[in-house]
């Protein structure tokens, strides 16, 4: 708030009280007495109790009424002409310092005005350090989190690239079975083409036996013989056929246990890639966070600091 100045009654009471005391009236000893007050502002009453105080007269000396007439016209000439210029210089120095005071008071103002706004701008510059102090331990505190998210992101990596090792591991032993699982294809492959050669011999066979038959008549012994030995070999290729039949029977089952196996192993498998693949997009979306964070905090740090610069020039 500004502040009120002096009053002309006190002005003109400590004036009264300085000329009673045989003292002349001025700024200083005024103001001194008042303690306070702009000396503007005193001059200004000053020159108005001046104005509105009756001029005390002089006692006349004892002198001969010609002598008395004669000097009396020539001061009241001499007077006139002086009051005409002391009153004119009166008038303009009056002017002047009317002006004067305007000015110096205009001046305060001007000065209370700019102490009020340097005291405002002390408190909001005392505001914003304590802001800037908090913004700063704010943003101490988000580098902080940053760097526990930071930490946490490194280890997920590190989970990730375990469980990358193990897939590939997983995916290696399939190969393996999946080589075996090929492997027993081909012997089933082999075990059918065994059976289709003893079916194939035993036709064969069997056409002997037919023209064995017609010239049974005519070689009996030898058709016998022929018999004998076909009957012998059609054994021999029964039991092939069903000793083929076991075993593929036997590779079927392993190929289907192997399948089942390999099946749950995959699921398995796309189930931790599919658990490490959230994992690692919530510790991207958390580091994402924080990086917006920490990139608001520092942008609210500069334009406090602009502002404080500008606070200060």
């Amino acid at each position: 708030m500004a502040r009120s100045g002096v009053t002309y009654d006190q002005v003109a009471a400590v004036a009264d009280g300085l000329e009673g005391e045989g003292i002349k009236p001025s700024i200083r000893n005024v103001r001194e007495k008042l303690g306070t007050g702009s000396p503007n502002t005193i001059q200004k009453h000053l020159a108005k109790f001046r104005q509105l105080r009756p001029p005390t007269a002089a006692a006349a000396p004892e002198l001969p009424q010609a002598l008395i007439v004669a000097i009396s016209a020539e001061i009241e000439r001499a007077a006139s002409a002086a009051r005409a210029t002391v009153e004119e210089r009166l008038v303009d120095a009056q002017s002047e310092s009317d002006e004067l005071a305007a000015e110096g008071e205009a001046l305060e103002v001007e000065r209370d005005s700019l102490v009020e706004q340097v005291e405002a701008l002390t408190r909001e510059r005392d505001t914003e350090s304590g802001r800037a102090t908090q913004l700063a331990n704010d943003l101490m505190d988000a580098q902080k989190r940053v760097e526990r998210e930071q930490q946490a992101a490194e280890a997920a990596r590190v989970d990730l690239a375990t469980f990358r090792l193990k897939v590939e591991s997983q995916a290696e032993r399939l190969l393996e079975r999946a080589t075996e699982i090929q492997e027993l294809r081909e012997n089933l492959a082999e075990a059918v083409k065994g059976r289709t050669v003893a079916e194939q011999q035993a036709a064969v066979l069997a056409a002997r036996l037919e023209s064995a038959a017609d010239q049974l008549a005519k070689a009996e012994s030898r058709a016998e013989q022929v018999e004998a030995k076909a009957v012998k070999s059609v054994t021999l290729a029964e039991s092939k056929v069903e000793q083929a039949e076991g075993k593929a029977l036997k590779l079927a089952q392993a190929i289907d246990e192997i399948r089942e196996a390999a099946s749950q192993e995959v699921r398995k498998v796309i189930a931790e890639r599919d658990e490490a693949r959230t994992l690692a997009a919530d510790a991207r979306e958390q580091v994402a966070s924080l990086m917006g964070r920490l990139e608001g905090l520092g942008k609210r740090r500069e334009r406090v600091e602009e502002k404080n610069k500008s606070g200060t020039d």
